[in-house]
């Protein structure tokens, strides 16, 4: 059993966590724990995720220590706490909030936090055998003025909130696993790995931890396979499909015309990969669009809602999303046919109400996630979303393939290829967006030629990882579907492993459990 604890003022940031290690193991594993289960605790062989644990809560957290347990602790560590981990820990400083900041991105570069997290790979290699997804990272960075962040992940913010740095704190260097360094200076500890005879407990600096970036797998590793012959293990449902090394998906966001993506289509009719459009149902008020959606479904590609009107925040509220979705629908099943059954949120805005009224609209799920806003909704890996129901998930992709994100110095496409190796390297099923050409906004592209060039350059970095699995939207929202409504329960000779009955795609499921890939065995039962 996997236990969640958090006080109860941090009931918020535990519904994230909560969300985060269910998309990772299952949500049957999982287990909201008060802290008289924690102090009473006595059967050995559980995880427990302790989030701002209160220093009343040390006594019991030594004793844990004692048994043969792991424990994730995320965010601020008590007095009494740090005494017994050795550490020292102080308030941010006006230095660090200053080293935090991070100016808009200019066009065809990036701009970046001075503070960042630096890993020792070394240290790193203590969880599970192998270095960190993400060497280092910037606190926030930007590809697109003060919105996107192309390599996919969140801030860590200098605020009070989840997702801000903890606190300053000091480790002793054998527990270190991740500084956080500017301008030469080690600012604070970020990361660390204390490891007894009986058990280990793996500490982030930020309340929510790592949710929504690739560090995320350091988390797995941990839960999934760390020390596997001496601590308990649990399994982890991978995002790429068994038998692949990587997966991708593709779309354009029409938000102004979808004909003029004809020669970016054929292209991709050439490389064979599968092409997917996101329809801002107003552009089909003319007859002249609906054309290249009906070929795109007809040679194996995907169609997904836009909105109707590319409102901001879908509209400002619960019944304004509801029309957006409903709208949207009924209108591309008049143009094209087809009834779509997934959403991509207008500027990647995904606020609570927009889900639950996509999902009364008859939606499964929905792509968005970014660094500027939302941020519940970017996470390392898909799934059910906090605050929605098991049949509605959400997917980040935060790589916004443009022109005027290419970069002037070096190879133009430095930053995009580095935000596949970085998916691929956490296990992410990989997702990027370009839009079609309009009369008013060609998206920072010369021309046509140089847009297809780019394309075509970044499809063959992909291929050289392996066996890459390429897929249209809705194959990969299905499959990741799939994922989130796939049973993991624990039992006494194992674990029960229970994907749906009828999968919505060929591909399988895998496991990665104590050092292996793996997958649902014949049936079911993980031992």
């Amino acid at each position: 059993m996997i236990h969640l604890l958090a006080p109860g003022d941090q009931q918020a940031t535990a519904n994230l966590v909560a969300s985060a290690l269910a998309r990772s193991c299952g949500q049957d594993l999982l287990r909201p724990s008060g802290y008289a289960e924690l102090r009473d605790a006595a059967a050995p062989g559980s995880a427990w995720v302790l989030i701002d644990p209160r220093p009343e809560w040390t006594a019991a957290i030594a004793r844990l220590l004692q048994a043969r347990h792991k424990l994730l602790v995320f965010g601020h560590i008590s007095p009494p706490l740090a005494e017994l981990l050795q550490m020292h820990c102080e308030p941010l400083s006006p230095a660090f909030q200053a080293a935090a900041a991070c100016a808009p991105a200019p066009s065809f570069a990036s701009s970046e936090s001075a503070a960042r997290v630096v890993y020792s790979p070394q240290a790193v290699q203590r969880i599970a055998g192998h270095a960190p997804a993400m060497a280092e990272r910037a606190l926030r960075r930007y590809d697109f003025t003060d919105e996107w962040n192309n390599l996919g992940f969140g801030a860590i913010a200098s605020d009070d909130s989840p997702w801000a740095l903890a606190q300053l704190a000091q480790l002793q260097p054998e527990h270190q696993l991740a500084s956080v360094e500017a301008n030469g200076q080690t600012l604070s500890a970020y990361a660390g790995l204390w490891t007894g005879a009986t058990s280990s407990l793996l500490w982030f600096n930020r309340c929510a931890g790592p949710i929504d970036s690739q560090e995320w797998r350091l988390v797995e590793d941990f839960l999934s396979c760390h020390r596997p012959d001496e601590l308990p293990c649990w399994p982890v449902l991978a995002e790429v499909p068994r038998g692949f090394d990587a997966a991708v998906s593709m779309r354009l966001d029409c938000d102004e015309d979808i004909e003029s993506a004809r020669a970016l289509w054929k292209t991709y009719q050439e490389q064979q990969v599968p092409f997917s459009l996101a329809l801002h149902s107003k552009v089909l008020a003319d007859p002249a669009q609906h054309r290249l959606p009906r070929e795109v479904l007809a040679a194996g590609g995907a169609l997904l809602s836009h909105t109707a009107t590319h409102a901001p925040d879908w509209g400002g509220s619960y019944a304004a999303a509801f029309e957006e979705g409903r709208t949207s629908a009924d209108t591309i099943r008049e143009a094209t046919g087809t009834s779509v059954r997934y959403a991509v949120s207008p500027f990647h805005q995904t606020p609570v109400y927009a889900r639950l009224g996509l999902a009364d609209a008859g939606y499964s799920g929905c792509i968005g996630g970014i660094i500027r806003n939302d941020f519940d909704f970017l996470m390392a890996r898909a799934g059910v979303p906090p605050g929605s129901a098991t049949g509605f998930i959400g997917h980040s992709q935060q790589c916004m393939l443009h022109g005027d994100c290419m970069l002037a110095d070096g190879d133009p496409l430095r930053i995009f290829k580095q935000a596949f190796d970085m998916a691929c390297a956490g296990g992410a099923f990989f997702g990027y967006l370009d839009h079609p050409f309009s009369e008013r906004y060609q998206y920072g592209w010369t021309d046509e030629a140089q847009r297809i060039a780019a394309h075509v350059d970044l499809i063959a970095h992909m291929r050289r990882r392996g066996r890459v699995l390429f897929a249209n939207e809705q194959q990969c929202m299905d499959f990741l579907l799939d994922r989130a409504q796939t049973r993991v329960q624990a039992e006494p000779e194992g674990f029960r492993i229970t994907p749906p009955a009828t999968p919505r795609t060929p591909w399988a499921i895998q496991l990665r459990y104590r050092g292996q890939s793996l997958p649902v065995p014949a049936g079911g039962l993980l031992s």
